[in-house]
């Protein structure tokens, strides 16, 4: 038994190292004198200095700040209206609306992108912010109606038919019932939108309007002209803020748990 334990204790530690070793690395080397990541390591904030001067990466940071949380913000807003329906109505169409929902996931976002960009040039559309944005909702969608589905299919919707039979209408049962029992899910939804918009790096290739840039593709363009320590300045932030935004939904859900069922 103890050498069960002792196996299963070492294969845990080498698949922790293995998913989290090179973040570790990445986030050490922010904190490096040397421009080549070389050793011995000699502890500076010179690379924060420079990401601080250096605006074409905090704008493309920004960019891609702001297309993500619109695509979580319409990802959670159109992910709540269709389950919504799909979750009450009886119509024989409601199978075939949500294996369609699904199927971007099956599809690789290369052909995707391609795909779009052949639409618009078909359609002799220039390429812009609103076009960038419908591709990422596209990607992202599914995620979102996956984890808000998950969480309507265990409520209990004869809470919905006490509260009209009490008096209270479709959005006062909405506000006071299904939105508090939704929350945490919608909040799990929309982080998990948001982080696949930041992160994607096809998309935002193919559809970007010309003069703009998004963080994954101006990393990219980096690393082709040269590797700077810049990218690991600002992959640490961002590691940072995503865990801050980790803890603070985690509170939220707790909090908002408890507050449901105590």
């Amino acid at each position: 038994m103890m050498l069960k334990k002792g196996i299963a204790w070492v294969y845990t530690c080498i698949i922790f190292t293995f998913l989290y070793a090179p973040i570790a690395v990445l986030m050490l080397m922010s904190f490096n004198e040397s421009q080549y990541n070389s050793l011995p390591f000699q502890f500076s904030t010179r690379w924060y200095n420079e990401l601080a001067n250096n605006q074409t990466l905090i704008d493309s940071s920004l960019t891609s700040i702001y297309v993500a949380a619109i695509t979580a913000l319409f990802c959670v807003i159109l992910a709540t209206m269709l389950m919504l329906w799909i979750v009450q109505t009886k119509s024989p169409l409601k199978k075939w609306i949500d294996s369609l929902i699904i199927l971007p996931l099956t599809i690789p976002w290369l052909i995707l992108g391609l795909s779009i960009l052949l639409l618009l040039n078909l359609l002799n559309w220039d390429k812009n912010f609103y076009i960038l944005l419908v591709g990422h909702i596209i990607i992202s969608l599914p995620y979102t109606v996956m984890v808000i589905k998950a969480r309507l299919q265990s409520l209990d919707f004869s809470i919905n038919e006490a509260s009209a039979s009490l008096g209270a209408n479709e959005w006062t049962t909405f506000r006071k019932i299904t939105f508090p029992l939704l929350f945490p899910a919608m909040l799990a939804g929309g982080f998990l939108a948001f982080v696949i918009s930041f992160d994607n790096f096809i998309l935002s290739y193919f559809l970007i309007p010309s003069g703009q840039s998004t963080l994954p593709i101006e990393i990219y363009s980096s690393i082709k002209f040269g590797f700077t320590p810049e990218i690991n300045a600002v992959s640490t932030v961002l590691l940072a803020g995503t865990t801050i935004i980790i803890i603070f939904i985690v509170t939220v859900m707790k909090a908002s748990l408890k507050f449901l069922f105590k």
